[in-house]
């Protein structure tokens, strides 16, 4: 059932809030601080912990945290300035910044030659992935998360010169699975700038849209191209989020 824009934005200010540990629709000013359990746990589809997570959209910026950093926050609260606290966590626990993006209005409704992939299609896909991810040796999963993928019917790609090209990805989200879903897009390097990305990522909105789900993205803070992505298929800025990422840091020591 084709979902309309009250509960896309109703969805997407439900998603966010999860991270966050409080309702961001009715927070407009100031900054607050929110230490919840949550923030101590592995995200599903991550493979870390989001321990520290700072959302700031408009005039309000909140803070959720691990309760292993209480003491650490207690100290910040006398701060008031949104830009200066960030500054002032990520001396101490760096930070990686998000652009987060929220789904307005279609924009796009020609999509050539993109296609939802079957599972017929793996033998492509798996091209796809090796030429993608060179540096990825064991490959034992990938035919198992294809058809998990495409069975759901979130797969999308461009097909040309009789291989895959363009593939939108469509990762497990950490929450409200079923009701919202992240779509990423890897082209390869050769069939860049060609307009197919942007016929994959389109034509996976409009599939979620009509199937009752929400689209999502985000992307680092500085990933122009993604950003104007996104905007040329019918999304806007919504948020930026910076966030502490425990488990990977760890493991680079």
């Amino acid at each position: 059932m084709k979902i309309d824009a009250r509960e896309i934005k109703k969805i997407t200010y439900d998603y966010y809030s999860c991270f966050c540990g409080a309702d961001i629709s009715n927070f407009e000013h100031g900054i607050q601080f929110v230490c919840t359990d949550e923030r101590s746990l592995i995200l599903k589809g991550f493979g870390c912990k989001y321990s520290i997570y700072i959302l700031c959209k408009g005039d309000a910026c909140i803070v959720a945290y691990s309760p292993k950093y209480q003491s650490y926050f207690d100290e910040l609260t006398k701060l008031t300035d949104a830009k200066e606290l960030i500054t002032t966590i990520n001396q101490t626990y760096p930070l990686k910044a998000y652009q987060l993006m929220e789904f307005v209005k279609e924009r796009v409704f020609d999509y050539k030659d993109a296609r939802m992939l079957k599972r017929d299609d793996y033998p492509l896909f798996e091209t796809f992935f090796k030429k993608s991810y060179p540096s990825v040796s064991e490959i034992d999963w990938l035919k198992g998360y294809f058809e998990e993928k495409v069975d759901k019917e979130f797969f999308f790609g461009y097909i040309n010169d009789d291989g895959l090209v363009a593939a939108c990805d469509a990762p497990d989200m950490p929450y409200m699975d079923g009701y919202i879903q992240h779509t990423g897009i890897i082209t390869l390097p050769e069939y860049r700038k060609k307009g197919y990305a942007k016929l994959c990522t389109a034509l996976a909105t409009h599939h979620h849209i009509q199937s009752g789900i929400v689209p999502q993205w985000e992307c680092t803070l500085g990933n122009v191209a993604s950003i104007e992505l996104a905007k040329s298929i019918g999304y806007k800025e919504f948020a930026q989020a910076f966030i502490f990422e425990e488990s990977r840091i760890k493991k680079t020591i």
